[in-house]
This record gives C-alpha cells, structure tokens and sequence, in this order.
C-alpha cells in the first residue's frame, strides 16, 4: 500500500509534468498570436505568465545542459577510459561522490543553470520591460555590500535553528519510518549535502565553493530578485510579493528537508533587496551565506 510520502512524491510528478504540458502550449499559443500580428499572451507588461514561462525555460535549458554534459562526459570515458564508465555510473548512486567524474559534470551543469537564470532575468528585464541596470538595482554600492555580508552571516547563524523546526515537523507529519525514507531518498537524489560531505579539502573543493558563493548568487539573484520579485512587487502586495518570490526560490532547490530554510533565505534576501535598492545587497548575502555553508559542510563532512 503506497505511504502518505509516495503519494506526495507521484502528485508532485504530476503536477511538474502537467506545469512543463501548460508552459509549452502558452508558448505555443503566444507564437501564433504574434506570428499573425496580434500581441500574444505574454505581451502584457510585469505578468505572472513572464515568471512561469521564464522560470520553465530557465529549468528546460538545465534539462537540456545536463543531458548534453552527461552524453559529453560520457562519450569521452567510452572514448578515452572505457574501463572507468562504471566509476561514473556508481559515483552518482551511492553517497562516496567525491570523484573528478562527478565534479567534471556537476561544476559545468551548476555554471549554465545560473547562466541560463542570467539570460533569462535580461531578456525579460532589459529586453521586454525596457529597465536599465540601474532600474534593478546593479548599481554598485559599497554599503548595500557590507550589509548583504552582514545579513549573510546572521543567516548563515540562524538556519541551522530553522532546519531543526523544519526536520521536527516534517517528521511529526509523515512519522519515523516515512520521514526516514525521505531522507534517505534526498540523499540519494537531490541534496547536494552528501555531495559536499564527501569532499575533501583540494582544488575540487575550492573550485565547487567559488560556484556556490560567486556563480549560483549572480544567476539566482538576478533572476529570483531581480525578475522574479520585482514582477509580483509591481502586481501584488509587498509582503506577498517577498513571501511568494521565496517560494519559488525554495522550490528551484528541490528539497523538502531544506525548503523551510531556503524560505526564510529567500525571505530575507528580497527584504533586503527592496531596503537596500540594491541587487548587489542579496547576491553579497547569498554569496556569503553559500560559502559559509559550503565550508561547514566540507569541514564538518570531512571529520
């Protein structure tokens, strides 16, 4: 008999496959209407369509990297190492990840997903809304900065607090034996934890902390606060626009176990953002939230 976190994994599935269905037929629909000279469905300025249909790009061109590196990766160890195929292979499905194979896939997957975060923020903010950098705040300024290291430490102080919350009442919910195939299954899966676990201290270590902390906040923030969040402030209330922006925010993370967490993150990180009026106040606090995080995690994962 399926348990309560199997059906909540199948409707989670369904729901993804039937958003990804209603994403390529707005976009369908929206090209016959412009082909034809009308204005299509996304032609209307600061709409909600624009934050679907752009956070579905952003997720299809991931898709499309990680089948691409993947094939790369793995046409060149058939091609030069065909005896090191199966490394790979085990690699990515048991917890002792910390190979070249893996990182060689992982570390250019993370580099076009923020890539395609940051293309998909321009087209939108530069190119259909007509904003300039400074509309977005990307004008530099040193006190947004020293703030967003600030903000960025004491999160970095209270999300362990917020994880505890989380674990408890995720285990109340589902119970002992359910909650524990949820996170052997994140483990497995979507977590990057056991990843960073497995490092050890060297240049494949530096190399992912320098993504997380530089490349993940520039993409994420000009997306999630830049994009994002500045549609929903243009067409809902302040505090659902930062609530709403933060849950996107924690959705794109794909973790059940950290979602509470990588809210209250997202939270901070557009409040921040709209105090400041400075995007580079949220990409200083992510980025040093990251590196924080990534380096504990390799420190303590290490012991």
């Amino acid at each position: 008999m399926p348990t309560l976190l199997d059906i909540i994994l199948l409707l989670l599935l369904m729901a993804y496959a039937a958003t990804q269905i209603g994403v390529l037929a707005v976009w369908g629909i929206h090209t016959y209407y412009v082909r034809r000279g009308m204005p299509g469905l996304l032609a209307e300025r600061w709409s909600f369509l624009d934050i679907w249909v752009g956070f579905h790009l952003a997720l299809l061109f991931t898709f499309v990297s990680l089948v691409a590196v993947g094939a790369v990766a793995g046409f060149l160890l058939a091609f030069f190492a065909p005896q090191k195929v199966h490394m790979l292979q085990q690699a990515f499905f048991t917890l002792n990840r910390n190979t070249p194979f893996v990182w060689a896939v992982l570390l250019p997957l993370l580099l076009m997903q923020n890539a395609a975060f940051v293309a998909v923020a321009i087209w939108y903010v530069l190119g259909k809304y007509r904003l300039s950098t400074g509309d977005v705040g990307l004008s530099w300024d040193w006190q947004a900065v020293r703030k967003g290291v600030l903000w960025g430490g004491l999160a970095f102080l209270i999300t362990p607090l917020v994880e505890l919350l989380s674990l408890g009442v995720l285990r109340l919910v589902l119970g002992a034996s359910a909650f524990q195939r949820l996170m052997d299954w994140e483990k497995q899966t979507v977590a990057l934890d056991a990843f960073l676990e497995s490092l050890q201290p060297g240049a494949i270590a530096l190399a992912f902390v320098l993504v997380v902390a530089v490349a993940a906040p520039i993409g994420e923030e000009l997306f999630f606060r830049g994009f994002v969040f500045n549609v929903l402030r243009n067409r809902l209330h302040f505090t659902s626009a930062v609530w709403l922006s933060a849950a996107l925010f924690a959705l794109l993370h794909a973790s059940v176990k950290n979602f509470l967490p990588i809210l209250v993150i997202g939270v901070l990180l557009a409040r921040l953002y709209a105090r400041t009026g400075s995007l580079w106040s949220s990409v200083v606090m992510h980025g040093t939230f990251n590196f924080l995080s990534a380096l504990a995690t390799i420190v303590l994962g290490g012991r």
